[in-house]
């Protein structure tokens, strides 16, 4: 339990800090800027395809950045999910609703300390 609580703490922590929220929002500026491109009038439909085919790569190297950062977000907890062949402690978490029920006051705990509480206190 003690395992799965610190991957679920790692997890938070990862998606705190690495740059989750933007990494979409550039991906969804992308997306609507391709959409705006292609309701413009007067523009030629070869430039429209010249532009759609340089916005489409950008579109893909944001979506690859931003699932590499939720990848790496959710790493802690694939790496138990993955150790959960070897030691049947872990699998009780994915199965047994009683564990999960008991691990939550935990994790909440734990996110409304460190998001709630601790900034409220250093502010003074």
């Amino acid at each position: 339990m003690i395992l799965f609580f610190l991957a679920v703490v790692a997890m938070l922590e990862l998606a705190r800090a690495l740059p989750l929220i933007p990494a979409f929002r550039e991906l969804a500026a992308c997306g609507q800027h391709a959409m705006r491109l292609l309701a413009r009038r007067g523009v030629s439909e070869w430039g429209k395809e010249r532009a759609l085919r340089i916005l489409s790569g950008r579109m893909f190297v944001r979506a690859m950045r931003a699932g590499g950062l939720l990848f790496a977000a959710a790493a802690p907890l694939l790496v138990v999910l993955a150790l959960d062949a070897n030691w049947p402690e872990i699998a009780a978490f994915r199965t047994d609703w009683a564990t999960r029920l008991a691990l939550m006051p935990f994790t909440l705990g734990y996110a409304v300390l460190r998001w709630q509480v601790i900034p409220r206190v250093q502010r003074g």
